[in-house]
């Protein structure tokens, strides 16, 4: 991996110009075999690609490039948007992907109402327990979410934790009619979390998904169906960068 990235940065700043496999293995001081093998595995993943013997950068690059671009616009307006929020301005949001039957968190908003309990920056959590990932895997088919979940085992964090992908259908089901998606202690006892996710296609698989966590006796004291339209709106703005500007 090491020596992929290198000849990937050395092709980079050869420009249009490219290399040939003699011509990276010599600078990098590297067999020819190797280069090859490397620049050919390259290659098929498309983030190089090859003409005349010589190799410049793939277009998988570019998409790749792209990617991340929106993603840090959307973690960039994520934050702007809680600041903007009546309610979720004041409570801990989280904005996370999902990735197999993990969530990934990309972002954290600290309001004035923090949770140091609930996930930092690049934690990972099982979806089966979090808000986030109910959001987001209630937007793939049922066989696609049955199927990552074969042969799994469902560890409970709390005595309020699905255990079975039984349990977890059914509760996703129930989520999609109310709208919206919970943690209900199933994390940590006294913390619950309320989540939408970010579709950018209607009928089309979510890539975010957004949440705001509170103390249960916090949340006792709010009207939740505000706390989800808040939510919803943060989602739509993020799905839609064009809507963002009305909240």
């Amino acid at each position: 991996m090491t020596r992929a990235m290198a000849i990937l940065d050395f092709i980079a700043a050869a420009g249009q110009a490219g290399l040939s496999v003699p011509e990276i293995a010599k600078s990098m001081d590297l067999a020819k075999s190797s280069t090859a093998n490397i620049c050919a595995a390259l290659e098929g993943e498309g983030m190089l690609r090859r003409s005349d013997g010589r190799f410049t950068l793939g277009r998988r690059i570019l998409s790749l490039a792209g990617d991340y671009l929106r993603s840090a616009d959307q973690l960039s307006e994520f934050y702007a948007l809680c600041r903007r929020s009546r309610l979720i301005s004041r409570e801990a949001a989280r904005l996370a992907l999902l990735d197999g039957t993990d969530v990934l968190y990309l972002a954290r908003y600290e309001g004035t109402n923090p949770i140091r309990l609930t996930a930092n920056i690049g934690d990972r959590f099982p979806a089966h327990v979090t808000a986030t990932g109910k959001a987001v895997l209630s937007t793939l088919p049922d066989a696609v979410v049955e199927d990552r979940y074969r042969g799994k085992t469902f560890v409970p964090f709390t005595s309020r934790s699905l255990t079975s992908i039984s349990e977890l259908m059914s509760d996703l089901e129930k989520s999609r009619h109310r709208g919206y998606f919970m943690d209900d202690e199933e994390t940590t006892i006294g913390v619950v979390c309320f989540a939408i996710p970010v579709v950018d296609i209607p009928g089309e698989p979510a890539q975010f998904a957004i949440s705001a966590t509170l103390l249960k006796a916090r949340a006792d004291e709010l009207d939740h169906a505000e706390i989800v339209e808040e939510l919803q709106q943060i989602a739509r703005a993020l799905a839609n960068p064009l809507s963002s500007h009305s909240l």
